[in-house]
């Protein structure tokens, strides 16, 4: 058998095992979007209003350190399971993940007090950024398998149901409130839902790393960051201002709108439903325009989040607000779904889960460094405008190194002999 024939035969079973189906989605990868979204709303039932939550027995200083004390277990949670994934497969770690959801929740829902808040919500954090990374590996893995096809509606796609059930968390915990229930009934509830996402993910998941994979990691080197490419880093540095920007203003935004826009708590749940159902209308024509431009969609996301920050600082209002939240979703879809699309096409198969979870370590450190800046330009200036008045100003100065160091990352195409196989395939299925 000659060589040609060989990549034929790998390139058919590739498609095979991750032959897309409705949305471009492999069986598997709609599993996969069940459990995550599943997940997400023991999340957006009640982390809408988590900082006027906290804002209610918390200064400041303590709010962002709260949110910083997350992020730091958020990246531990990111770098150790994308380690992990490589070498035990992604089921496992995913499902595992959601086991200190359920007793930061669980805990959170009975004894709020400082300091323990920041320990229960780190917690929540920790097993959310595993859920979150394996939702980027899993869909990474079936891009490997076919020569990069897709990546960018693969990756998408899994996260769309997330955001359809992103609009029923704050509408069904804004509509509690109404009815009298406070935050700890949603922390609970949330516990209970976390609690069946955990049975789920066993269930429901099928193994998407296949076992050479898994023994070439194993015999690899156990970190290797010179692996990770300059594409990578390149990558991971252009980024680091956006990020900055982003999570020096982005967790206070419940606090924001109750304050200074002037919105009453469940209208701004209703306006994060808002937002969230427009990122899952706009996502699946947002995965085609991304696939055809990587550099240009991010860019594109960049720029916008960029002016969103803003006009946040800068607008008033209940009717503004849902204007606004519409208006974002356009630009944050560009942003996820182009930036982690670039790293699973820039590494080796062998390195993905670790190469996504570098990443979230990175970006951790960085949102922690914003959220530590957010806090203390909202201490010294008593205003939240202030604050993203600033993160504005710097997301938009970033996306000037964005634009010059994209020149530099190389993003591998499909090979001709993997499109035609595709293509015969497809024929053959219809």
């Amino acid at each position: 058998m000659t060589d040609e024939e060989l990549t034929e035969d790998k390139l058919i079973a590739a498609y095979s095992r991750s032959r897309p189906g409705r949305l471009g989605l492999s069986p598997n990868l709609w599993r996969l979007a069940t459990v995550i979204a599943i997940a997400q709303f023991s999340s957006a039932l009640w982390k809408w209003e988590f900082g006027i939550f906290l804002e209610g027995f918390l200064e400041p200083w303590q709010i962002g350190f709260v949110f910083s004390i997350a992020t730091f277990t958020g990246l531990i949670g990111s770098v150790s399971s994308g380690y992990i994934a490589d070498f035990i497969g992604r089921k496992w770690t995913i499902s595992i993940g959601f086991l200190p959801i359920v007793l930061g929740l669980f805990t959170m829902s009975f004894l709020p007090i400082w300091p323990y808040i920041a320990i229960q919500y780190g917690l929540v954090w920790f097993g959310m950024s595993t859920a979150r990374l394996m939702a980027s590996v899993i869909p990474a893995d079936e891009i490997a398998s076919d020569d990069g096809s897709n990546p960018a509606r693969r990756l998408m796609m899994v996260m769309m149901p997330l955001w359809f059930v992103d609009v029923l968390g704050p509408f069904t915990g804004s509509f509690l409130m109404s009815m009298g229930y406070r935050s700890g009934n949603l922390h609970f509830i949330a516990s209970i839902v976390a609690i069946v996402t955990f049975f789920s993910s066993i269930l429901l998941l099928k193994e998407s790393l296949g076992k050479d994979v898994i023994q070439k990691a194993r015999s690899g080197p156990k970190f290797s960051l010179g692996k990770l490419g300059r594409s990578f880093w390149f990558l991971a540095l252009g980024m680091i201002g956006f990020n900055l920007a982003w999570s020096s203003s982005i967790p206070y935004l419940g606090n924001l709108s109750v304050g200074p826009w002037n919105v009453d708590t469940v209208t701004y749940g209703f306006t994060w439903s808002l937002f969230s159902l427009t990122s899952a209308i706009i996502m699946y024509p947002a995965s085609l325009l991304a696939d055809r431009n990587l550099k240009a969609t991010l860019l594109a996301g960049v720029i916008g989040n960029a002016l969103i920050l803003l006009w946040f600082s800068q607008g008033s209002g209940a009717l503004m607000m849902y204007i606004i939240n519409f208006v974002w979703a356009i630009p944050f879809v560009l942003w996820i779904g182009s930036v982690k699309s670039i790293i699973v096409l820039v590494v080796s198969e062998e390195v993905k889960g670790r190469s996504l979870g570098t990443y979230d370590l990175l970006m951790g450190f960085v949102g922690m460094t914003g959220q530590i800046l957010g806090a203390a330009i909202w201490e010294f200036s008593g205003s939240l405008r202030v604050v993203y008045g600033v993160a504005g100003l710097i997301a938009l100065s970033t996306s000037l190194l964005v634009f010059s160091l994209l020149r530099f990352i190389h993003i591998p195409q499909p090979n001709q002999l993997e499109l035609e196989l595709k293509e015969q395939m497809k024929k053959l299925d219809s």
